[in-house]
């Protein structure tokens, strides 16, 4: 258990999350992509990167395949207070914050052929969160640090089953380490002198799904893809651990203690078409649908009198729509550009958290690939995503409310190098 454990932290250590699709999930999954705001991407096999959208995408893929892909990505989410207090003694004092920090995401995948079947092996991050503000922002009682890390190892197995139609098929172990941290008033101990505490959560577990995929080509020039990834479910076991809390009045209860938690990463459902317009031109769309419902809560239970913990976040279905364009320059060179509306799941400011203070998103992608030699391709892309602004009214107890709105934007630079062998 121990050396498994160092294995996975390891690779975890690779990857510094940061979310930006809707909700915690990361589409960074592809530098191609990335360049087309992945804008068709269960329909585009370009490289072996369609894996991960869609695995009978691997068909379109000749020969064997490596690609390592990195994505760096450097968020901006500001909290303006606008009135945060508590029931119990008025307004909070506390400075304004900028929790985001800069994460990096990498991708790893391998395609190659087995006696008539393409076979492909995708290494991933499909959900992150990094969060941390300040000790002294207002928002502490609520959240100090989130910080979510997954690592998913997808083995996928495709065949033709005539020369229009193929079927994929993938299943998926996920790795989950969360950490999640605040600030307790000792106000509700009666003893303001004592300053604030913290309160610590820490968990881990492995689950398990699949994800399942077809390709059709009606004609030569239309390439059509759907695609399932089913949700995850997750035991995450861990514990709690308080400094400084004053153990007395309301806050009597809180001990070291076992924790553990169930939560369910949702199940997504995409649409993809890729159709060539001319040689040079090929013009792409997507809808992927996110079944975020699953993710009503996250309530973390206690092996101890204490009360459980309860986000109250109460996330909504939410869809993605892209429109992109692949233009062949040269030989060697290729143009990418896309544009993407993101919905969030965050149904409204009483369930937008300090933790996920996510909101509707609007992408803009530019990116090109360039052929260094028949072996070696480079992908590189950039994107800016512009969001309005987000306001919060969020409270998890009742007694204590931030109030404010949050300014949020994000840059992403991707790059990854692919190796035909």
């Amino acid at each position: 258990m121990h050396n498994r454990k160092l294995t996975v932290a390891m690779l975890m250590a690779l990857a510094t999350p940061s979310v930006y699709a809707a909700g915690f999930a990361l589409i960074e999954q592809s530098a191609s992509g990335q360049g087309l705001s992945y804008a068709g991407a269960a329909a585009n096999a370009e490289d072996a990167s369609v894996m991960w959208f869609n695995p009978a995408g691997l068909t379109e893929v000749a020969g064997n395949e490596a690609i390592l892909a990195g994505h760096l990505i450097v968020p901006k989410s500001e909290f303006s207070n606008e009135g945060s207090y508590t029931t119990y003694s008025g307004s909070i004092s506390g400075n304004d914050d900028n929790g985001a920090t800069n994460g990096f995401v990498p991708n790893l995948y391998w395609k190659g052929k087995y006696s008539g079947y393409d076979l492909g092996l995708g290494i991933n991050v499909p959900f992150g969160q990094k969060i941390k503000y300040e000790d002294n922002w207002v928002g502490r009682y609520h959240a100090i640090e989130t910080n979510l890390k997954t690592i998913n190892i997808n083995p996928s197995i495709a065949k033709k089953i005539n020369d229009q139609l193929s079927f994929g098929f993938g299943l998926n172990a996920q790795y989950v380490d969360i950490l999640l941290s605040s600030k307790i008033d000792n106000t509700l101990a009666g003893n303001p002198a004592a300053g604030d505490g913290d309160a610590e959560v820490t968990a881990d577990s492995w689950a398990y799904g699949y994800n399942l995929g077809l390709f059709y080509q009606p004609t030569s020039s239309t390439d059509l893809g759907v695609s399932y990834r089913s949700s995850v479910t997750h035991f995450a076991k861990g514990k709690v651990d308080y400094t400084n809390v004053t153990n007395a009045g309301a806050l009597t209860t809180l001990v070291d203690a076992d924790a553990k938690a169930t939560v369910s990463l949702p199940a997504n459902l995409s649409f993809s078409v890729n159709q060539g317009v001319s040689d040079k031109l090929q013009i792409l769309a997507d809808a992927t649908w996110t079944q975020w419902s699953d993710y009503k809560e996250l309530v973390v239970n206690f092996d101890s009198a204490q009360p459980d913990t309860n986000t109250r976040q109460d996330f909504k279905d939410s869809w993605r729509l892209s429109l992109g364009g692949i233009y062949q320059l040269s030989d060697a060179l290729k143009l990418r550009a896309g544009v993407a509306f993101d919905q969030t799941p965050v149904s409204n400011p009483e369930n937008r958290s300090p933790r996920t203070p996510d909101v509707d998103r609007k992408w803009f992608s530019v990116g090109l690939g360039y052929k260094l030699s028949n072996s070696l391709n480079v992908d590189v892309a950039y994107s800016h995503l512009a969001e309005d602004k987000a306001k919060v009214d969020y409270t998890t107890n009742d007694a204590q409310y931030l109030v404010g709105e949050y300014s949020n934007a994000v840059d992403i630079f991707s790059a990854q190098i692919v190796w035909k062998y």
